[in-house]
């Protein structure tokens, strides 16, 4: 502050000698011969009347327009001030000081701005003064564009912006901030004169397509490509404007992102309590994160993962601060093999609504396991089906795979158990709507394919991918989560809907654009100099080379656009439960022969890899709509 002070004190003798200097050309005018003691109080009255108006109190890096303003008012306050003291000595002295009610007032502002600017400008250059500039364009010249660019330019960032590229063509040729808006189809050129090695997207209210297709077009240039977050992550309160991040897979998937019906995603959850099992999962804690969104009365956050639990418990309590009425966050600690716990709960928390995301599905693991895979998927179902129609819930959601369709893994085959456990108990008359929501691959899932290939490219490789056949549905968590939301507001004799997943990809495409979004490139016969390679092993046990969404190819419309109704032929209730028994009592003798035994009575074809060949029961599960003809399911209709 001091030296602001003496700055602006020499600044405002300077300009008043210069206001009576300058239309004489004399270094020392009689006027200020006579009035040479208004320099001394010029200072005085300056460093006084910026004082008053705090602009001393202002952080010269953050200095914005209204500082200027102040400035400017403040100036013509001391103009004024020395004038009128200047005019009482006017008869006395001979001199005219009429010039420092106009020009002064001009000079003493653009000297104090001016210096001000110039140490500004001096401050952000020794911010990185060893640091290799990034030469950076802002791709997006909207509000978007100019709150990154002031986060950039008053923060502590290695990023140097030179240009801004927007598509809007009535911004083109203009200048915002100070630096040049272009057109897209300028950027090449763009790039090449000015060095460009970064490009800034900040558009957050692009749709993922648009998204997409612009992340693509700038890898094409050589470019790094960084974005901001997107408006759900600013409006969700998961990141700040300025958290630049590299682009995920989730941003390449060219999937046309469909909003949410606020009136079926409520309907389970808004002013009620509700119960997540799983709670601690990535499906479990982003449909806990939904469901708090859209303020429920209560949340019971259910799982056997301490850790897990505690911090989706820490962090619900957080988002929900932002809400006016309380809702309690709840977690609790227990199994879903433990019926006695979950109606426990229930009950004491008068659920209305129960999310049942609790499952094991890492599919080589569990083919190793397969006792325990089916204690936790078939039996832990049951007693949650079972559970909630004691404690009269209203709704029960089930979230199930595209791996139970046909299945060929034994986790698949105990999610589709647990799909037959949930269709045979409900088809007698309950009160409570239940429905099983089946959908594929979502990424960055625990234990799934993204982190796995993350992983590997961070170590430098290969990339190991099991067939380059092999095709995969995918979706990002929080869409899964909403869909699964909305499907509970569909939910009755526990119809199979299934998410609209668009176009299975590619497994190895998955890899190479990964490798891409890195900044990387392949390795291959066609480019031995790549960074990283692809290695191709084979599928492992229980993996499929493509996966399916329905059972018989027969999918129909319900009211929401990306969820459709499985048909499915459903197997007779009795001789269902008959099996279902058998198989329970099985897993908990510890035969897993007997399990399977009972899994391939309801499962046409079904043969664990690991199994050794078994002689198939000839009792066949008869269909409801034919009760003497067994259950006959075509491979061939799939749903690709």
């Amino acid at each position: 502050m001091g030296i602001a002070m003496g700055v602006d004190a020499c600044i405002a003798s300077i300009a008043l000698w210069l206001t009576y200097a300058a239309p004489s050309f004399s270094i020392w005018p009689s006027s200020i011969a006579k009035l040479w003691w208004l320099l001394p109080i010029a200072s005085v009255f300056t460093v006084g009347a910026f004082y008053a108006f705090r602009l001393y109190h202002t952080i010269i890096r953050f200095a914005g327009s209204r500082f200027f303003l102040n400035s400017m008012v403040a100036s013509v306050v001391v103009a004024w001030m020395v004038g009128v003291i200047g005019l009482i000595n006017l008869y006395q002295s001979g001199a005219v000081p009429t010039a420092i009610f106009v020009i002064y007032p001009f000079y003493l502002m653009v000297g104090t701005a001016g210096a001000r600017l110039v140490a500004r400008r001096f401050l952000e250059m020794q911010l990185h003064p060893d640091a290799e500039p990034n030469n950076t364009v802002i791709y997006g010249a909207g509000s978007g564009g100019t709150q990154l660019y002031a986060a950039l330019r008053f923060g502590d960032s290695k990023y140097k912006v030179l240009a801004f590229i927007d598509s809007d063509p009535s911004t083109h040729g203009h200048v915002l901030n100070g630096l040049n808006v272009y057109s897209p189809e300028e950027l090449p050129s763009l790039i090449e004169r000015k060095k460009i090695q970064t490009v800034l997207l900040a558009i957050p209210s692009l749709d993922a397509l648009e998204r997409a297709k612009i992340i693509k077009e700038l890898r094409i240039l050589g470019v790094n490509v960084e974005t901001t977050p997107t408006f759900a992550e600013l409006i969700n309160q998961q990141a700040t404007f300025s958290d630049l991040r590299t682009p995920s897979i989730a941003d390449i998937l060219t999937r046309t992102e469909v909003k949410a019906d606020e009136r079926l995603a409520s309907a389970c959850v808004t002013g009620k309590a509700v119960l997540v099992t799983g709670a601690g999962g990535s499906i479990g804690a982003e449909l806990s994160r939904q469901i708090v969104q859209r303020e429920p009365v209560k949340i019971i956050l259910f799982d056997i993962a301490e850790s897990a639990l505690f911090f989706i418990e820490q962090e619900l309590i957080k988002r929900t601060e932002q809400f006016e009425g309380n809702i309690e966050v709840i977690p609790v600690l227990g199994s879903v093999v433990d019926k006695e716990r979950l109606q426990e709960v229930l009950l004491e928390h008068g659920i209305d609504s129960v999310f049942h995301a609790a499952a094991y599905k890492h599919v080589p693991l569990l083919e190793i396991n397969p006792l325990e895979a089916a204690r936790n998927n078939v039996i832990g179902t049951k007693n949650v089906y079972e559970a909630s129609k004691w404690a009269n819930c209203s709704s029960l959601v089930i979230v199930s795979t595209d791996k139970a369709v046909r299945p060929t893994s034994f986790m698949g085959a105990t999610k589709r158990i647990a799909e037959l456990i949930v269709q045979a108990l409900s088809s007698s008359k309950s009160d409570m709507q239940t429905c099983i929501v089946r959908f594929g691959n979502v990424l960055g899932s625990s234990g799934s394919v993204v982190p796995i290939f993350q992983e590997q490219i961070t170590s430098g490789g290969p990339v190991t991918v099991t067939n380059p056949d092999a095709t995969r549905f995918f979706m990002t968590i929080p869409e899964a989560a909403q869909l699964i939301l909305q499907a509970g507001a569909l939910a009755e004799n526990a119809n199979v809907f299934v998410l609209e997943m668009g176009e299975p990809i590619k497994i190895i495409d998955l890899a190479k654009r990964m490798i891409e979004l890195q900044g990387k490139t392949v390795k291959d016969a066609s480019h031995p100099t790549g960074d990283i390679e692809i290695s191709i092993t084979s599928l492992r046990p229980g993996e499929k080379l493509h996966e399916e969404l329905a059972i018989d190819g027969n999918l129909v419309a319900t009211p929401h656009p990306m969820i459709r109704r499985s048909i499915e032929k459903t197997l007779e209730e009795r001789a269902t439960l008959a099996a279902l028994k058998e198989i329970e009592h099985a897993i908990h003798g510890g035969g897993i022969d007997e399990v399977v035994a009972g899994m391939q009575r309801l499962i046409e074809g079904f043969e664990p890899s690991w199994h050794k060949e078994l002689n198939k029961s000839e009792i066949e599960i008869p269909t409801k709509a034919t009760p003497k003809q067994p259950v006959q399911i075509d491979p061939e209709s799939e749903v690709k």
